[in-house]
């Protein structure tokens, strides 16, 4: 899939490693991953994971492995989700929806994240609102619009989920989202690029952790034109991470 390998606004750098993984860099070096599931090549650490819910697509224990250390801080919706992702609990901080807490010096805010149908049941993920180098970042996680996502204000850079396997996250209703919250930036996530190859089903596919399971093919160089106008812009990014093997 064509794109940019990285986007930055006002010094901070975001880089989408796939699926839902995204890497925020301050200009100081200060690195947030969200949901990290899809890493690259000797991936910098941590300083900051943000996990929306303990689906397999986005909650692996080995991936928070490969980029965390003693002084990273993980901020998670459920403690259950850190012990199963994380393991070691230790630096992890819970919030509720509605809730902001403080982690690593970020100020993190809980925002409902559910969907109609399907998966996504309210209550049992989260988006996050993070306050980063003067920048206010909404990571949605998994969901379809929502009154809590239509009520953001002030947000500088909105990190959206645009498609799911059974359309209960849908790509034209998440585009009327976005312009809602009216973001500076809008970067799409949560989906298979159209050049990727089909995976295979190996262990059956509810053993599966490939993401590619778990969204569908979707082109994000459709999208810029839709918001033409709008002053929004729309980043389309190129995977950074790789499909594990097996």
């Amino acid at each position: 899939m064509e794109g940019k390998d990285h986007i930055d606004l006002d010094g901070v750098r975001y880089e989408w490693l796939g699926h839902s993984t995204v890497r925020i860099t301050a200009a100081d070096g200060f690195t947030v991953y969200t949901d990290p599931v899809m890493l690259d090549e000797d991936p910098p650490r941590a300083d900051l994971i943000l996990i929306t819910h303990h689906h397999v697509e986005h909650c692996l224990p080995e991936y928070v492995a490969a980029v965390r250390d003693e002084k990273t801080r993980l901020c998670a919706y459920r403690p259950s989700y850190v012990k199963y992702c994380a393991q070691d609990i230790k630096g992890v901080r819970t919030v509720a929806a509605g809730e902001t807490v403080e982690v690593a010096g970020v100020k993190v805010t809980g925002v409902e994240a559910y969907t109609g149908r399907g998966f996504h049941v309210k209550g049992e993920g989260c988006g996050f609102l993070v306050e980063l180098s003067g920048q206010r970042i909404y990571v949605s996680g998994d969901t379809a619009r929502t009154r809590e996502m239509d009520e953001l204000t002030d947000i500088d850079v909105a990190i959206v989920s645009i498609a799911d396997n059974i359309h209960a996250i849908d790509t034209g209703e998440m585009v009327e989202a976005v312009k809602a919250i009216r973001p500076r930036l809008f970067i799409p996530v949560h989906f298979t690029p159209p050049d990727a190859p089909d995976p295979v089903i190996e262990d059956g596919v509810f053993a599966t952790k490939d993401p590619r399971f778990f969204t569908r093919k979707e082109d994000p160089g459709r999208l810029p034109p839709l918001f033409k106008g709008t002053g929004i812009e729309v980043a389309v990014l190129r995977m950074l991470g790789s499909y594990a093997e097996g």
